[in-house]
């Protein structure tokens, strides 16, 4: 589908910011009480053998004391008792990993050593590192557990279920090759989700840090790297081992953020300990709602902007924008260009009305915020909305836009007064909507792509006609504008198809990929993946069977389909095109989508006046500005033709650094401060203490306890040491500090190492520039 506006209010449908996820989550607590029904099934990364299972009844990625558990068995069996229909239905299985108990039959008799966690939506009974996965898309983008699992499959590049057993399926003839390799992904995850775990603690210091913040956080960084996991899976072949593949640095995609990890945090225990406001309350109490965004334009350029939801005395809503001005300062009044034509024509008492985005409607009336576009009743919403005070956090933490983070001072807090909101608009019932481009001329169409003749061309400036695959094997009689519904429907289902000329029917689009949809009289829809490969002969994939059904809606005949959940995550499709429709209107079959009843979430932030206030005293548009490194006095390590190290002296470190008019560091400089470097995260504590997370030695993402102090000369000196194969390697970095902003750090740096602590002093290194981010 071209595009359906999610009339979320204009923060939401605004082109710079976050999105809106589909399905508000909430996951209420399931009753402790106790019942008769029970579930077996299995645990495995291999089969795990002595790990505790439990129904995770209060969604806490934890198994309590109250909560139906039980130990895992040989051949990761288990069996939980006493648990009702309730429970099993809405509760997610959880295993946790009993260190130096548990053992992981895929290495009999070693006990594991190292904790983690295994989870798996309400339903299933097979849990793994895959299952995980699936469960963290349902808790963290609302998905449902079909829609979360297609999502994982898809980014795995395969369609096996992942509630099936891939251990046992190793051996089955048709698809035990995939399985094995699916066992081999769910190690590796594992070997992440462990090191991880271990890196997350280490400069948390494991304290105030709530488990299943943890491990959300942990988990949808791995869900996001899947496929490159499962192509370093590949690539490792015969040789695989799953700590090989993580240690070679192949999958670092998947490893936590370390610069942002407190951010990370902070964030998701702000959202946990929000409470219910209301809205209109906000607004009609003098208070605003404001939201941060920014554009970026050509040659780099951008510009900052603040929205502005305000109620006046008649409790109607206005938004307005100021635009920061970088010549003058100053925030100025700023309007939205709105040259765009697109209409959503939205189905209200009978009749499609075509209204544009800029027709929305805001209004208090009572307790609600009612949202509407057009006017029209059939396309409100009502916004409700979680509140958090945000005395004492991190400004930068909650700027959802991105570039925002460049503006802002890193070390700046919310002072009293400031609250963050979080808002959810309600839907009574579903919004159909067909869409228009409304273009001036059909040489428009498809942003100018269209013919205006022929097969396969737009009938007029809606740009949106459903065009019919006969379904005789001949391309040449393809391409006709439907009109009537019934053209779309075929007797039999297509034997055997090569292309989508064998198939009757039409072709449905997402990103990137075509769908060849034949609709089969009685209500079975099969859908094909069309591969269009330049060069190569069209072909069809593997068929998926959905429903649809012809239904009368406020006196509109539409023909109505939901698409395969594999097929919704493949084509990257959005809420409104998860469930479609065509309809006639003007002449033509149009195609249209549902926004479902129910609940949606902007993604967002917005903030009151006083937190408003609070943002625009942090930024400072000089900091888009990087620092420029200082390369005098430079000097490269090596060897010479004998071997011996060659590189810069002690002494030219300083000379160079006098050279850069470098200044001395002082404390505050360093304390519970967090330094960015091109190969790894500083985080500096109190008493000369820290914790270096990066690469040393050819390690990607070693974990380095460290010690600080500032000599004689101002210089920051740091110390640590790093064993591998049995060898202990001393390591020193002196800084020099040159520039500082409240984002970024100038520094020249000398590296040093040496097999004893006592030869550091005397090893010749690297002098070298460079700038550091500041976090």
């Amino acid at each position: 589908m071209n595009r359906i506006t999610p009339l979320l209010a204009a923060m939401c449908v605004s082109s710079a910011l976050v999105g809106c996820s589909n399905t508000n989550n909430d996951n209420a607590s399931a009753s402790t009480e106790t019942g008769s029904e029970s579930l077996s099934g299995k645990v495995a990364d291999g089969y795990l053998a002595g790990a505790t299972v439990c129904l995770d009844l209060n969604d806490n990625q934890e198994c309590d004391a109250d909560e139906p558990s039980t130990t895992s068995t040989s051949g990761g069996a288990y069996t939980l008792e006493g648990v009702t229909a309730e429970q099993l239905a809405s509760a997610a299985i959880l295993v946790e990993i009993v260190v130096g108990e548990t053992i992981d039959e895929d290495n009999p008799g070693v006990a594991i050593d190292r904790t983690y966690t295994l989870t798996a939506p309400a339903g299933y009974n097979f849990v793994s590192p895959l299952t995980t996965m699936v469960q963290n898309e349902v808790r963290e983008s609302g998905l449902t557990p079909d829609e979360a699992k297609a999502s994982v499959q898809t980014k795995l590049g395969t369609e096996i279920d992942l509630a099936d057993d891939y251990v046992a399926g190793s051996s089955d003839e048709t698809n035990g090759a995939e399985f094995a390799r699916l066992h081999k992904v769910a190690q590796v995850t594992r070997v992440v989700m462990q090191n991880n775990i271990e890196t997350v603690n280490q400069l948390t210091d494991g304290t105030g840090v709530a488990f299943e913040d943890l491990l959300s956080l942990i988990v949808k960084q791995v869900v996001a790297a899947l496929d490159t996991i499962s192509a370093q899976v590949d690539a490792a072949g015969e040789s695989f081992d799953p700590d090989d593949v993580v240690s070679s640095g192949g999958v670092d995609g998947a490893n936590v953020d370390t610069a942002t990890i407190n951010d990370d945090l902070a964030e998701r225990e702000a959202k946990r300990s929000a409470t219910d406001v209301s809205i209109a309350e906000v607004l009609t109490s003098g208070d605003s709602l404001h939201f941060f965004e920014s554009d970026e334009y050509d040659q780099g350029v951008v510009d900052f902007f603040y929205g502005t939801v305000s109620a006046d005395s008649s409790n109607n809503v206005t938004i307005t924008r100021s635009i920061y001005n970088s010549s003058t300062e100053s925030w100025d009044a700023d309007s939205e260009d709105n040259a765009d034509t697109y209409q959503d024509c939205i189905l209200d008492s009978g009749a499609w009305n075509c209204v544009s985005d800029s027709s929305e409607t805001i209004t208090v009336s009572g307790d609600s915020v009612i949202v509407k576009r057009g006017g029209l009743d059939a396309s409100k919403e009502v916004i409700t909305g979680i509140s958090i005070d945000l005395t004492g956090k991190r400004i930068a933490s909650f700027a959802d836009d991105e570039r925002y983070e460049y503006v802002l001072d890193p070390a700046a807090t919310f002072s009293e007064g400031a609250t963050g909101y979080r808002l959810s608009f309600v839907r009574d019932s579903a919004i159909h909507v067909i869409f228009n481009d409304n273009v001036a001329t059909v040489s428009e169409c498809w942003d100018g792509s269209a013919s205006s003749e022929g097969p396969f061309s737009p009938t007029d400036t809606w740009c949106n006609n459903v065009f019919l695959r006969t379904g005789d094997g001949n391309y040449e009689t393809d391409g006709d504008a439907a009109t009537t519904l019934s053209q779309l429907v075929s007797s039999t289902a297509a034997s055997n198809p090569n292309d989508p000329s064998d198939i009757k029917g039409t072709e449905l689009y997402g990103h990137d990929i075509s769908i060849m949809a034949e609709f089969i009289s009685g209500g079975v829809a099969n859908y094909y993946l069309v591969d269009y490969r330049e060069g190569s002969t069209t072909s069809l994939s593997t068929k998926y069977t959905g429903t649809w059904a012809q239904n009368t809606v406020d006196t509109k005949v539409i023909m109505q389909f939901t698409l395969p959940a594999i097929l919704i995550s493949k084509g990257d499709l959005d809420d409104d095109e998860k469930t479609q429709f065509f309809t006639v209107h003007d002449g033509y079959v149009r195609r249209g989508g549902i926004i479902p009843a129910g609940s949606s979430n902007d993604n967002q932030w917005v903030f009151n006046n006083s937190a408003r206030d609070q943002i625009k005293a942090a930024f400072d548009y000089s900091l888009l500005t990087d620092l420029e490194p200082c390369s005098t006095g430079d000097i490269e390590e090596g060897e010479d033709q004998s071997g011996v190290a060659t590189g810069g002296t002690s002494s030219d470190f300083i000379a160079a650094a006098e050279a850069c008019s470098a200044s001395s560091f002082v404390s505050a400089d360093l304390t519970d401060q967090t330094f960015v470097s091109d190969f790894g995260v500083f985080n500096f504590k109190a008493a000369g203490a820290g914790v270096f997370v990066g690469e040393v030695g050819g390690e990607e993402d070693s974990v380095l306890d460290f010690t600080w102090a500032i000599n004689s000369a101002g210089h920051v000196v740091i110390n640590t040491s790093n064993t591998q194969k049995g060898e202990t390697t001393f390591l020193r970095l002196t800084m020099a500090k040159i520039e500082v902003n409240a984002r970024q750090i100038s520094l020249k740096t000398f590296s040093q190492e040496a097999g004893t602590s006592a030869a550091v002093d005397q090893a010749v290194g690297e002098v070298y520039g460079e700038v550091w981010a500041i976090k």
